[in-house]
């Protein structure tokens, strides 16, 4: 099976998204104000670059991730609402639909250039770290960055770091998007590696 993880070039892949991300993080830290400017432009960045350098596996999680992150922000999209004037599409926020588009993706990125062949290894590796990493995220954006929802400021927190202050329901949602959302990937990456030799079948007749 081949994938556009399995070349030589994994290193630099990685080491790609890596400063990708890195980069976006610090925008996004700087700017808080245009975090939703921020977010939508390295979106638009991503998307371009992805197509450009023909990852198109990447491409296609980058399309499962925003349809993820766009059913669940117009689902809670009364639940959303921050004190700087962050843009709306169709009635949803754009900082958690980019937000969650985002880390959804590039942590997926990273993941799937584990060297491990057996995709079970890199979901169970996803799933724990992402949680960890969502904690992190939240808890420095809540009580650093001060970016935080004041539409569910009445909840309690998660203990200790007191972050992710919304209704229960909602904690739960946070913490399932990591698995369905790779485990999805997976699924995606695994039908497009078998549609791929009966397209290249096909162009040679």
């Amino acid at each position: 099976m081949i994938s556009e993880y399995s070349s030589g070039s994994d290193h630099r892949l990685l080491l790609t998204d890596l400063s990708i991300a890195f980069t976006v993080i610090l925008i996004f830290s700087l700017f808080r104000a245009y975090a939703d400017w921020v977010l939508l432009g390295s979106w638009l960045f991503i998307f371009v670059y992805l197509l450009q350098k023909h990852r198109i596996e990447a491409f296609l999680h980058l399309l499962l991730a925003t349809l993820m992150a766009s059913i669940w922000v117009h689902f809670a999209k009364d639940y959303y609402g921050y004190k700087f004037d962050y843009l709306t599409i169709f009635g949803m926020n754009t900082l958690p639909l980019m937000a969650w588009t985002l880390t959804l993706l590039g942590f997926g990125e990273v993941c799937n250039q584990l060297p491990f062949k057996r995709k079970i290894f890199r979901f169970l590796i996803f799933v724990p770290v992402f949680w960890v990493l969502l904690i992190l995220f939240e808890t420095v954006a809540y009580h650093v960055l001060e970016i935080r929802n004041t539409m569910t400021s009445n909840f309690i927190g998660l203990p200790y770091c007191d972050c992710i202050h919304a209704p229960v329901w909602m904690q739960v949602v946070y913490f399932a998007m990591s698995p369905v959302y790779y485990g999805l990937s997976l699924l995606t990456d695994t039908i497009w590696d078998s549609a791929r030799p009966k397209e290249a079948a096909n162009k040679s007749k």
